[in-house]
């Protein structure tokens, strides 16, 4: 192989062979910086700027983390046990609760076809008004327009 390249190298004319010599260090440089230097540098850029905006949200976070640990604990319950929360919402949004079965600390419903419409309104009466926090909600399609059948909803 290094005859090969050597009888190559010879058969060349004298200004070729110059020619080679500067122009092969060129090409090896022009190789090193646009296929290894300035991806990496690109590389380090790019991250440099998701690291500072990475750092920026951090603080954000820090900054709002008492608000979003006040509103993870929700407003406190009001107005008795949950049962009596229940009961007391629900018949003011003329809401009729079929089947009602306490566990632990939670609260297991089932309620009569309600109108979609009138059901959001209640849940969010009792989560932002009451205290009271939806854990599961089973709702399902009736053969009525807009109207729904809760099969199953826990609370606590």
């Amino acid at each position: 192989m290094k005859q090969q390249i050597l009888r190559w190298w010879y058969s060349l004319a004298a200004r070729e062979q110059k020619l080679l010599i500067v122009a092969l260090p060129l090409l090896l440089l022009g190789a090193f910086y646009w296929g290894l230097w300035q991806p990496l540098h690109q590389a380090k850029q790019r991250d440099a700027l998701a690291l500072q905006q990475l750092e920026q949200q951090l603080l954000a976070l820090q900054q709002a983390r008492p608000l979003l640990q006040q509103a993870a604990t929700g407003p406190a319950r009001t107005g008795g046990s949950l049962a009596q929360i229940v009961s007391n919402s629900a018949r003011s949004f003329n809401i009729q609760v079929s089947r009602m079965q306490p566990q632990n600390e939670q609260l297991q419903l089932v309620l009569e076809d309600i109108a979609f419409e009138q059901l959001l309104p209640w849940l969010h009466q009792l989560q932002y008004q009451n205290g009271v926090r939806l854990v599961n909600l089973d709702v399902a399609v009736t053969d009525r327009p807009g109207i729904v059948r809760v099969r199953r909803m826990v609370i606590e």
